[in-house]
């Protein structure tokens, strides 16, 4: 131990002496004689080199988000997934107009919003401070700290040269400051780090009006069914300028797999998905959370289908919902939807035939599923529901399979097997499907929740037929069939052998 200003070492001490000088080299080690167990170093990952003539390592996902021309862009991505590097690289390339993919020609003014300061100055800041050389910066104007080290305060904005010879603006924002702090400014871009308040979001897609402008949003969804589940994750089929991209460790090639494993060993099972696949969190209530992107196709012309389907939900006051499918081989295809409320059963019908017509079906090869329900007749009508689908040229077949657990076990299975599999997909077209199949939660007990799942009750009908009609065995022969199987065996092999 060490007592006073001169310091007394005691017998069993392992300070070398000279190390209490000021010019003495630092201590190593072997310098440590009394120690009866040697430290230990842990061991480091030294990268392996490249070869000279290797290519780069590309980040596809980022590719993708850089080169789209929507609007709206969402970035869902786990942690050291490379989500804010894409915010910060396209806010320096919009604020320099050295875009490679967007055509800019003239200054650009934008903001960068984050949650808090202190989440500014790490994140969003830094990473613009790492990536914009300074060569490109006129002025910094500070919030907090000195602008001669601008990465240990808080940026108000920084002034940018750009292409054109003028100046551009990058400001910055938190969440802190309240919507007010947001208004009043004309806008060229946004930049969102992590999943803001739905007011200061509004707020800022007004600031962008005037200029036409466009915003993306770089965030790890963990508060589940928020604003942007239900408006964006949702719905994204439905809004034609929005781009949402999913980011997994899987897509970072500067990721190493050690460093990936100690993540998956750590972190909780259900914190996992949205920190390493940038998946919601509320997924554990999910009736379907093997529904994924994998999923989901963008429209292609298939070969020929081994069998034609619709599925129909009726509704009276809820909406009658339709879905259109095939199989071909060991796979079914959902290629389009419908659902449509306040209409009669003959609008329905004729919207019905349209649908099938323009997709080139003959309808006397389409088996037509409808929910058993319609035999019933209803106090409006003195005939069934089924039977005024079939007055109006839909013949409808009512022999349906409505065990609702048996249902959403074989639509979860098909969607991914225990072996990964995948034997169901959904045209990215048929929105409704895809929204209900999102957004399809459990309820109390072992039923789910009973909202909007018309269109997933019309496909439930046609994958408990399709099972029906790929599990359907042979039937054995008797005792005459197998002779007479055995005796065609023996006259084919004395005529051909």
């Amino acid at each position: 131990m060490i007592n006073g200003t001169k310091g007394r070492i005691m017998e069993n001490d392992v300070i070398n002496l000279q190390s209490l000088s000021a010019d003495a080299p630092l201590l190593k080690y072997n310098d440590w004689p009394h120690l009866t167990v040697k430290p230990r170093v842990r061991p480091t990952v030294e990268a392996k080199a490249l070869r000279p003539d290797a290519p780069p390592r590309l980040h596809k996902k980022q590719l993708q988000f850089h080169q789209s021309l929507a609007k709206s862009r969402f970035v869902f991505g786990g942690n050291r997934t490379g989500k804010s590097v894409c915010g910060a690289i396209e806010t320096i390339w919009y604020a320099t107009g050295l875009h490679p993919f967007v055509k800019i020609d003239h200054a650009m003014d934008g903001w960068v919003v984050s949650l808090t300061r202190q989440v500014q100055r790490d994140v969003a800041q830094a990473k613009i401070l790492q990536y914009l050389p300074p060569e490109w910066i006129v002025k910094t104007v500070m919030v907090s700290g000195s602008s001669f080290a601008p990465a240990h305060g808080v940026i108000d904005f920084i002034l940018v040269r750009n292409v054109f010879g003028t100046v551009s603006k990058i400001g910055f924002r938190n969440c802190e400051q309240g919507r007010e702090r947001f208004q009043g400014v004309s806008l060229d871009y946004v930049w969102f780090d992590e999943e803001p308040p739905a007011d200061i979001y509004d707020e800022c897609l007004l600031r962008l009006l005037d200029r036409g402008g466009v915003h993306w949003v770089t965030m790890t969804p963990l508060k589940g069914r928020s604003w942007v589940y239900d408006r964006i994750y949702l719905r994204q089929e439905q809004q034609p300028d929005l781009a949402c991209f999913w980011m997994s460790w899987d897509d970072n090639p500067y990721l190493s797999p050690a460093e990936k494993q100690f993540l998956i060993a750590n972190l909780p099972p259900d914190v996992l998905e949205s920190r390493q696949h940038g998946h919601f969190v509320a997924s554990e209530g999910l009736v379907f959370p093997n529904f994924t992107a994998d999923n989901i196709l963008e429209p292609v012309m298939l070969p020929q289908p081994d069998a034609y389907y619709i599925g129909i939900d009726p509704g009276y006051r809820n909406p009658t919902a339709v879905v259109w499918a095939v199989s071909v081989g060991e796979n079914l295809y959902v290629i389009s939807d419908y659902e449509v409320a306040g209409l009669t059963v003959a609008d329905h019908c004729r919207a019905i035939l349209e649908r099938t017509k323009n997709l080139g079906w003959n309808l006397k090869q389409v088996k037509i599923l409808i929910d058993s329900a319609a035999n019933q007749k209803t106090s409006a009508c003195e005939v069934s529901t089924a039977t005024q689908y079939r007055q109006h040229g839909v013949a409808v077949d009512t022999n349906v399979n409505k065990n609702l657990a048996q249902g959403l076990l074989a639509m979860k299975a098909r969607f991914s097997s225990a072996d990964g599999r995948r034997n169901l997909f959904v045209f990215k077209n048929c929105v409704h499907l895809l929204g209900e199949l999102r957004g399809y939660y459990w309820g109390d007990g072992e039923q789910p929740q009973k909202v909007n799942d018309h269109t997933i009750d019309a496909l439930r009908y046609i994958v408990m037929d399709w099972e029906r009609s790929c599990h359907t065995p042979s039937a054995p022969l008797n005792t005459l069939g197998q002779a007479k199987k055995h005796l065609i065996k023996s006259l084919a092999g004395k005529r051909f052998g």
